[in-house]
């Protein structure tokens, strides 16, 4: 009997791994014992329901009364005649990032709005889902006095919140700190209990069990690809993504044949149709598609429109799905073993064949002509079959050169061949080349057979890219290359002993190729005729290698844009180039809120990431993730396309190597290495751009860079770390290159600069003294250092100047760098300008309302900051209520409008007193001492 159960739940609930819950933008699952059924309100369908405008007041974690205006969706109208009223049901709302809380029916409807925040103002007023929001007062604790008087504001497209779905209620008294609750980006509403539903505790997942045999690194990193021209860029998606997605999920029994008998075996896995719609974005021609198996072997082909007939499966019988019938976690009666995604579908009992193990399902074109030639449209323009790959040098002779359609032309030495291959980031991928074997071209140019086989042969690509000379005995003996097959067990992190593999075939000819896969090649990815799920770009000429050994990054060493092939000893004399010289900027301004300094992703900061070392460097430096981020005048933002098209925000490469680490003063051209742990490296050979940045296609300039941070979130190791959301794996640190795919390098935690080994970076070795000339015996020492290596405090020249006075506009900087705020307000002062380098963070500061300017509309932000000021601002942070008789202790008046928060400051300890049993509430802020009091406020 079959047990089908599909949940198809548009979100990914990632709860029992502590780990942020993604949804679509503006989708919201209504659900739970407490309703009639679920309810699934997707972004489409917000229009169905009526919008109606609020006025709520709020008082926030840090004791600010505010008047807030909303628009949207009144919360019980959503719920509407679905919502049960047998009791009074909890209401569990669950947000984007993992945050939940619960309020009850009747709390969420005895709920008030304080118009004038007095008792006699008082109006119940119901939740709702705002969609927009304009704060119209905003009040701190210090100065609130009710009643208030505020002015009413229209609401606005401007208001626009992007926490939307965002839910607002009301008070319960005029202290209540509703606003702290008001959920942002609630993705699911739970009334009453939880229905059951598959979910990642189900014992057919690997992520279900804890540790060996089933939750290890191999099996939960093992991938499923999504390729092929049919589809916009492909997706390689691991086991744990696919069993954390809950949605699409089946449950159901199927026949198969196993040891010459039928047996019905009951699989758990994901939909296919369900994998193709969310996971990649299918094109409107696309047609078949071709699962493959772990060898890249055809299982069977079959029109997309049927992909919703096939499960992706990787448990079996109550248990997950392992490799091998050796594991340790194979059970002989339970038949788990072929994995760790096996393709199931329905089969009659009688022709029941066994399932086969899956890793990829190829997409095809229904149009695709599968001709490698550029001999039809757009391949045919002669930017592609008039490109000159020039052969010379003094072993030669001679210089030859031979268009696209002359190699096109030689059909006598054309060969078609699957090469397997892996680049810098592990990842291994097996594609079909059509070209000439480099050493019959070489022959055909009038090459003298009998070359002496250590005779260099150097590659030029026309963008400058500079390739590791080969010799003629490495291009003549294609019996040096081979073809490989992942092995089940390689975790994909550069740690698997691949010596010990032999290659499956051997006589893999060094190919000069001209397309592959079915498809020319051309040059950009802006061409016409580019196929982003190929990533046809890099041509209209490669070379290919095979693997020399398993471990053989070949994939990274292709030669890109091939233009000159030299054999002996000559200069270039190519004249067109790519990805070099003088470009447009598109680099944006940064976002620290990008940083890794929230709560979920602070735990990095501190960690030694980065080792910069080797024989052309002044000093071996290792770095903290927390001092990288605060290079702040080394960082860059700006859109890179490789890894699709993306928004990654790092720090210049080149800028860390010369200006914070530092070279020797006899290198002119230093030798750069990039490694990803020991066992891998990745040379960048083009100093040209190293320096300068990547001239791309479009005529815009990138940096080389290396990002902590990409489209918003923080990079974090693994797509199982804490803090994964939005494709933000592979980091901390990530190399990035211009339209380079394979340059990119993941997991970065060391740079040789000239000879050197590998060095890991160890925490003993970073050094927090970051230079300051003007420290050595003065009392704040170590507390400016600690500040300075959470990148707070920072000096220029090598000074930090501890005792000149703060100005106002520093220590507003110092203050909000240090809190993480980033929400952003207008700029109302009349002495604070737009081009100030501290107006973004004035501008903060006052829209958190930390700060107010002077009666006469100033900030005054040149002129030192008292003490009093200080303690007023922190003061105000702080929630204990304490009395001003603290301020007993000494022998001077603090001023009135300071009294409350100074004492609050006192009673903490963040500020203590001077000498002469004094206050000292007028007196200036040394740079020290307002240091000094913020690292203790840090450290509450």
């Amino acid at each position: 009997m079959f047990k089908r159960i599909i949940s198809w739940l548009l979100i990914i609930l990632v709860i029992f791994n502590g780990l942020p819950v993604v949804a679509a933008e503006g989708e919201l699952l209504i659900t739970g014992s407490g309703v009639n059924q679920e309810l699934l309100i997707s972004s489409a369908d917000w229009s169905k329901y009526n919008m109606v405008e609020r006025t709520y007041s709020t008082n926030n974690s840090l004791g600010f009364h505010k008047i807030v205006k909303a628009k949207g969706y009144d919360l019980f109208d959503l719920l509407g005649n679905n919502l049960k009223t047998d009791q009074d049901y909890p209401v569990k709302f669950t947000c984007s990032d993992g945050f939940e809380f619960t309020m009850t029916v009747s709390q969420l409807k005895d709920a008030y709005y304080f118009k004038d925040f007095t008792e006699t103002s008082k109006e119940p007023i119901m939740p709702m889902i705002a969609k927009y929001t304009l704060v119209m007062a905003d009040i701190p604790q210090n100065i609130f006095s009710p009643p208030v008087n505020w002015t009413d504001i229209a609401i606005s497209e401007k208001d626009l919140d992007k926490d939307f779905p965002k839910l607002v209620f009301g008070q319960t008294d005029i202290d209540d700190m509703n606003m702290s609750k008001w959920g942002k980006e609630i993705i699911k509403i739970t009334v009453g209990a939880e229905i059951e539903s598959a979910d990642t505790t189900s014992p057919y997942k690997h992520i279900a069990y804890a540790g060996e045999p089933y939750n290890v690194d191999a099996l939960t990193g093992a991938t499923f690809t999504i390729e092929g021209p049919g589809v916009e860029g492909y997706r390689a998606i691991s086991l744990r993504q696919i069993e954390e997605d809950t949605a699409g999920q089946v449950l159901d029994s199927y026949y198969e044949k196993m040891d010459d008998r039928v047996v019905e075996n009951t699989y758990e896995g994901i939909n296919v149709k369900y994998l193709i719609d969310n996971y990649v974005r299918a094109k409107d021609n696309a047609g078949n598609i071709t699962f493959k198996d772990k060898s890249r072997q055809t299982i069977l082909t079959v029109p997309i429109s049927q992909a919703e007939n096939y499960i992706v499966a990787y448990g079996i019988n109550e248990v997950p799905l392992v490799y091998l019938d050796t594991e340790e976690g194979y059970i002989p009666e339970k038949h788990n073993d072929n994995g760790c995604f096996k393709l199931i579908y329905n089969q009659d009992r009688s022709s029941a064949e066994e399932f086969s193990n899956v890793a990829y399902i190829y997409i095809e074109e229904k149009d695709a002509k599968n001709i490698y030639e550029h001999s039809y449209q757009p391949y045919n323009d002669s930017k592609y079959t008039d490109y000159e790959l020039i052969i010379h040098g003094d072993a030669l002779g001679k210089e030859v050169s031979y268009k696209v359609k002359d190699i096109e032309a030689m059909e006598d030495l054309h060969i078609e061949k699957e090469y397997s291959l892996s680049n810098s980031e592990y990842f291994w991928y097996y594609n079909t080349y059509k070209g000439v074997p480099l050493w019959d071209l070489l022959l055909k140019a009038g090459l003298d057979p009998t070359i002496d086989e250590n005779t260099k042969v150097r590659f030029i690509a026309a963008d400058n890219y500079n390739f590791a000379p080969m010799t003629i005995g490495e291009i003549k003996d294609s019996s040096r290359y081979g073809y490989y097959e992942k092995s089940a067990l390689d975790k994909g992190d550069g740690t698997f002993p691949g010596e010990y593999v032999d290659p499956l075939y051997r006589d893999y000819p060094v190919l000069v190729a001209y397309g592959y896969n079915g498809y020319p090649y051309v040059v950009r990815p802006t061409d016409e005729g580019y196929n982003a799920g190929l990533g046809n770009d890099g041509g209209p000429i490669r070379i290919i290698f095979g693997k020399t050994n398993y471990n053989d990054t070949n994939g990274s060493n292709q030669v890109q844009f091939a233009k000159e092939i030299i054999i002996g000893e000559g200069e270039s004399i190519a004249t067109d180039t790519l990805g070099s010289g003088e470009g447009v900027s598109t680099e944006v301004e940064i976002d620290e809120s990008w940083n890794h300094n929230s709560a979920l992703y602070e735990d990095y900061l501190d960690m030694p990431v980065l080792r910069v070392t080797g024989s052309q460097v002044k000093e071996a430096r290792t770095f903290t993730l927390r001092q990288i981020e605060a290079m702040t005048e080394h960082a860059v933002r700006d859109t890179y396309t490789g890894d699709g098209i993306r928004e990654m925000q790092g720090i210049v490469l080149w800028n860390l190597i010369k200006d914070v680490v530092g070279l020797k003063e006899d290198v002119g051209v230093p030798s750069i290495r990039v490694f990803a742990g020991q066992n891998y490296n990745q040379i960048l050979r083009s100093f040209v751009q190293v320096e300068n940045g990547v001239l791309n296609s479009q005529g815009q300039n990138k940096k080389i860079i290396l990002a902590y941070a990409a489209d918003a979130y923080p990079l974090v190791p693994e797509e199982s770390s804490i803090g994964y959301v939005n494709n933000n794996a592979y980091g901390p640190l990530r190399l990035v290159i211009e339209e380079s795919k394979s340059m990119w390098v993941k997991w970065v935690d060391c740079i040789v600069v000239g000879t050197g080994d590998y060095e890991e970076p160890k925490i003993e070795d970073v050094k927090l003294d970051l230079g300051f000339k003007d420290l050595e015996n003065h009392w704040a020492k170590d507390s400016i250092m600690q500040m300075a290596a959470r990148g707070y405090a920072k000096g220029s020249d090598g000074f930090f100047r501890p005792n000149d006075n703060i100005l106002r506009g520093e220590f507003v900087s110092l203050m909000v760098r240090a809190l993480g705020l980033t929400e952003e307000g207008t700029i109302s002062f009349t002495d604070v300008k737009l081009t100030d380098w501290f107006a973004k963070d004035v501008a903060i500061a006052a829209a958190n309302g930390l700060v107010k300017g002077y009666s006469d509309g100033s900030f005054r932000p040149r002129s030192p900051i008292t003490r009093q000021e200080i303690a007023s601002i922190i003061g105000s942070l702080l929630e204990e209520e304490v009395s001003i008789d603290e301020l007993s202790i000494f022998n001077d008046q603090v001023a009135d409008w300071a009294k409350s928060s100074v004492a609050k400051a006192v009673k903490a300890e963040i500020i203590k007193g001077l000498p002469g049993n004094i206050f000292g509430g007028s007196q200036n802020t040394t740079r020290a001492e307002a240091t000094v009091m913020l690292l203790r406020y840090l450290n509450k």
